[in-house]
C-alpha cells in the first residue's frame, strides 16, 4: 500500500512540474507574446493593421504553435522513384 501512494504521490509531482511554465518570450519587434511547458502554449498576437482584436492560441502539445499561422507544420516533400520502364512500351510478359 505504502509503494503505491509513493508512485501515485511521484507520478502526480511529475504531472505537476511539467505543466509548470519554463520559457516566456516577449517579440519586441511585433509584440507577441509566448509561454511554454512541457505539457501545453500559450501565444498572444496583437492584432494588425485593420484588425480589432489580438489572436490568441493555445496547444497541447506546445510543439502546435511552431507554425507561423497555427495550423499544423508542413510535412517534407517525399522524393518520388518512377519504376516504369523507359519508352512507351509497355512491359512484356512471359507467355507460355
Amino acid at each position: 500500500m505504502k509503494l503505491g501512494k509513493l508512485i501515485g504521490g511521484m507520478a502526480l509531482g511529475a504531472l505537476v512540474l511539467s505543466a509548470i511554465p519554463y520559457k516566456f518570450k516577449k517579440d519586441e519587434e511585433t509584440g507577441a507574446r509566448e509561454i511554454r511547458s512541457l505539457l501545453w502554449a500559450w501565444r498572444k498576437t496583437p492584432a494588425r493593421e485593420g484588425e480589432t482584436k489580438d489572436h490568441y492560441a493555445f496547444a497541447i502539445p506546445p510543439s502546435g504553435l511552431d507554425a507561423a499561422d497555427g495550423t499544423k507544420p508542413a510535412a517534407p516533400a517525399e522524393e518520388t522513384v518512377d519504376l516504369a520502364p523507359a519508352g512507351d512500351e509497355a512491359p512484356e510478359t512471359a507467355e507460355e
